[in-house]
């Protein structure tokens, strides 16, 4: 015999609440999950929309892409080098959020243009930072003449050496102010009383930083960890909207190879497979992190 629910003002309402969301999330993201799946199986063309069942033959032609085709290999090796880069960037922006902690005049300013290019439409700051880089009219070149420094000149996004470490500081540039925000955020709910302690302990600023801060800000730091890293293989406008993976794949992700797989090549099957090989590589190394921030919390905190 079912057991009957009791329905309350309160049910109804967190049931309401949570039906968009529910929804929302299985039309946009279980449905296309298991459509992506299942695409992977198969050659379809868009064209006709004749599919194909071919069993894993677009695996066996994605392993083979990822092991011997160069482009693929360049898209691997820059989507994972975003990795290090999340990791340098979350540094960068606990420095700063510390920083702008420390009630500095003007702190809220700083806070305002940290957080600026997050807030603006990401074609528009993408064309602000090609600009700066222009290699005739663009800032940069221009300050380096001015300094005298003619020699480091160069074409920044259209240079094999170049390209992808101009994706990355426009990466760093964007996100920074973001992570800024919830960093800032962690450190303001702190109590003051924990530092007061701390000084009539006589602790060191070091001993405050270790003791104190990192472990209170410690959920949003391995939130921000979690998620960068995971969008490390969905890394996408970015190089598109500044270098368009060019030149020579110098700066390709997978996500902008994928791309191009549908749009240029319509093998969608291929693309599904390729999604789903590096979906399932993102989950191992999201869940290897969250392990290892969990462990790390359980034993230092």
């Amino acid at each position: 015999m079912l057991m009957k629910l009791p329905i309350t003002k309160r049910g109804i309402f967190i049931a309401v609440m949570l039906a968009w969301p529910l929804l929302h999330y299985g039309v946009f993201g279980l449905y296309l999950q298991i459509q992506t799946l299942l695409y992977s199986f198969q050659f379809w063309n868009p064209l006709t929309g004749k599919r194909t069942w071919v069993g894993f033959d677009n695996y066996v032609s994605a392993f083979k892409g990822m092991a011997n085709d160069v482009v693929w290999i360049s898209a691997i090796k820059n989507s994972l080098l975003f990795i290090p880069v999340n990791l340098m960037t979350l540094a960068i922006s606990f420095v700063v959020a510390l920083i702008l902690h420390r009630r500095l005049p003007f702190a809220r300013f700083y806070r305002v243009v940290y957080f600026f290019p997050s807030i603006i439409s990401i074609v528009v700051i993408t064309m602000v930072f090609s600009f700066s880089l222009n290699p005739t009219q663009g800032i940069v070149n221009g300050l380096l003449g001015l300094l005298g420094l003619e020699e480091w000149q160069r074409a920044w996004l259209g240079d094999t050496k170049t390209a992808l470490l101009s994706v990355f500081v426009f990466y760093v540039w964007v996100t920074i102010g973001w992570n800024n925000v919830i960093i800032t955020g962690s450190l303001q709910r702190i109590p003051t009383d924990f530092f007061e302690v701390g000084k009539l302990d006589g602790i060191g600023f070091w001993k405050e930083l270790f003791s104190i801060v990192v472990p209170s800000a410690w959920p949003a730091i391995s939130t921000l960890l979690i998620l960068g890293t995971s969008g490390a293989f969905t890394i996408f406008l970015q190089p598109l909207l500044l270098t368009n993976g060019g030149p020579f794949s110098s700066s390709t992700t997978v996500a902008l190879e994928m791309y191009r797989l549908v749009v240029e090549k319509n093998s969608y099957g291929l693309a599904a497979a390729y999604g789903m090989i590096f979906a399932l590589l993102g989950f191992v190394v999201v869940w290897s992190i969250k392990w290892l921030t969990e462990r790390y919390e359980t034993s230092e905190f």
